[in-house]
């Protein structure tokens, strides 16, 4: 009877072992989950990707500023389904500050096969979400546009403006 009681406490205690070191690996490799620290850039729709030097978290977007973009995303979400934007700055510390200068340029993927581009730019760091909400809106008025005349759309794969 003891021998088959100690038989039994083996497979109890692997089993504790990997709960533990599973729960010690949450800890260490998830900060903030537990304390409710989140970024306002976590909250950024799904259709929006920023790639480039520059990454989302290092612009430390506003609630507000995200806002902006997602309702700007939701308005034109009929017309673009992906929304690219790469960034790189000019700046020679790693931390992006409000007047620091980068360069961008946005991607707007169509539901056709079709892509709109901007060429790229420089703008301050407290400009870009304005500059990115308009361009947004132009980008999908001039796609309107080019969709209305259907012997051009089959020969244009991506429009710059």
């Amino acid at each position: 009877m003891a021998r088959k009681a100690k038989s039994m406490r083996m497979p109890l205690l692997g089993a504790a072992f990997v709960l533990g070191l599973a729960v010690w690996c949450v800890v260490l490799f998830a900060p903030g989950l537990f304390s409710g620290e989140r970024a306002a850039s976590d909250g950024l729709s799904g259709l929006v990707s920023v790639k480039g030097t520059v990454k989302l978290e290092a612009l430390e977007l506003t609630g507000g500023e995200v806002m902006e973009i997602n309702r700007a995303v939701q308005e034109h979400r009929a017309v673009f389904r992906q929304i690219d934007l790469f960034l790189d700055a000019k700046t020679s510390s790693g931390r992006i500050e409000a007047d620091t200068v980068l360069v961008w340029a946005m991607v707007l993927e169509a539901d056709g096969e079709c892509e709109v581009r901007s060429w790229s730019r420089k703008v301050e760091r407290a400009a870009l979400v304005p500059q990115m909400v308009h361009y947004m809106q132009k980008a999908a008025r001039e796609y309107e546009e080019f969709r209305k005349h259907p012997d051009v759309t089959r020969n244009f794969k991506c429009i710059y403006i």
